[in-house]
């Protein structure tokens, strides 16, 4: 299973996990902010979307 974390302002993908993480060691690569609008991402503030493929 992989799993896509994605800005919830944007909706640009932020990081694509093979094997679940942390949420802080996934947003870790970006300082914690979407690459593409800089929105501060939150650890606390979270949604989970999943869907079979």
């Amino acid at each position: 299973m992989s799993v896509n974390v994605v800005c919830g302002k944007c909706g640009e993908k932020i990081t694509n996990m093979k094997m679940l993480k942390s949420l802080k060691d996934a947003m870790a690569s970006n300082n914690g902010k979407c690459p593409a609008c800089g929105e501060k991402l939150s650890s606390s503030e979270f949604e989970l979307d999943a869907r079979e493929k």
